[in-house]
């Protein structure tokens, strides 16, 4: 795909489409050691044809995760400029900022399939849950989840209100997998396989019976080890992935039951030879691997894998969005979007 129109350094961290001609993607750049961007926020927006850039409201330093509902409806989240929570919703016209100071930090948004969500984490510590109420949004309460060190990094809502927010707690010095969810109108912390040393950073649900999380375990070291779960409406269950080393961070899926995730190879020496971006494929009951092209950047050219960290469906296609960036030695680092499947 065409480089998207943005400053380097840059990098779109999330993205969410509405059909073939509507997506947006949102990100940073003027990214730079040293350097004041004037303009950091970064959003741009596809029709069909191309990827323009348009405009988030000033103070909205940091976008952090983006929510479609339709082309006019349109929700993200971050934080402002003076580094405070901070949701902004389009209406087709303008955007108007949502200001939401002391709440601690916002991971994803998630729009769709009801009042809207934010998840993170509080200042005070323990995951952060969030509910649109017509005017703003108001805190909820979910037992055992809003105290001590958990943070929440994704969400995602089904049709008929079930939702599924996954992310990480400490235990015994370690992050283990933390996933809450909402079934029956009714928000608990989820029953959870032991996972010591596990992250979870992306979550895709298709009903309230059938959600998917994905993650890392130790993703510090030099051998990462993926990390699948699946929800089948009555408990969560370790999936076995089709690769034995890589970090995994985003997951997107279909009405079909096709899922995309987005990963990263193993560091050398486990992954000498790198194809390109990585993504693991999940289609009528089994996982394949399957890469993406290499990104040409550079002066001279030099052929690189991106980085996708986030990946969605292109509603009423088999196709996906993926965002994320590439390493660039002339220009640090440079946006990339890609279209799957």
């Amino acid at each position: 795909m065409p480089e998207p129109p943005l400053r380097p350094a840059s990098r779109l961290v999330d993205v969410s489409a509405t059909g073939p001609a509507d997506a947006w993607a949102v990100g940073y750049q003027d990214n730079r050691y040293g350097q004041v961007p004037t303009q950091p926020a970064a959003l741009v927006r596809w029709d069909g044809r191309t990827w323009t850039e348009r405009l988030l409201p000033a103070e909205f330093d940091s976008p952090a995760a983006i929510s479609a509902v339709g082309p006019s409806d349109v929700w993200a989240v971050g934080q402002d400029d003076g580094l405070e929570p901070y949701a902004a919703h389009w209406d087709g016209t303008a955007w108007r900022g949502y200001p939401v100071a002391g709440r601690g930090r916002f991971s994803d948004v998630a729009a769709r399939h009801g009042k809207p969500l934010i998840v993170g984490s509080r200042r005070a510590g323990g995951a952060l849950v969030l509910e649109w109420d017509g005017n703003g949004f108001r805190e909820l309460t979910v037992p055992g989840a809003d105290t001590g060190s958990g943070s929440l990094q994704a969400v995602a809502t089904a049709p008929g209100g079930a939702a599924f927010a996954a992310g990480f707690r400490y235990g015994d010095e370690a992050p283990e997998p933390m996933i809450v969810q909402r079934l029956g109108g009714v928000w608990r912390m989820a029953a959870l396989p032991e996972v010591p040393g596990a992250r979870l950073t992306g979550v895709h649900a298709r009903s309230a019976t059938d959600a998917w999380a994905v993650g890392t375990i130790d993703d510090s070291s030099t051998r990462p080890t993926p990390l699948i779960m699946r929800w089948d409406g009555a408990s969560w269950q370790r999936v076995t992935p089709p690769i034995g080393s890589a970090t995994l961070w985003a997951v997107g899926g279909d009405n079909a039951g096709t899922l995309w995730v987005t990963g990263a190879n193993p560091t050398e020496p486990y992954g000498v030879s790198h194809p390109g971006s990585l993504f693991l494929r999940y289609q009528a009951g089994k996982w394949s691997v399957a890469y993406g092209p290499k990104v040409r950047a550079g002066d001279p050219f030099t052929a690189a894998d991106p980085f996708l960290s986030a990946v969605e469906n292109i509603p009423g296609t088999a196709a996906f969005w993926g965002v994320g960036t590439v390493a660039d030695p002339a220009r640090d680092h440079v946006a990339v979007v890609e279209r799957v499947g």
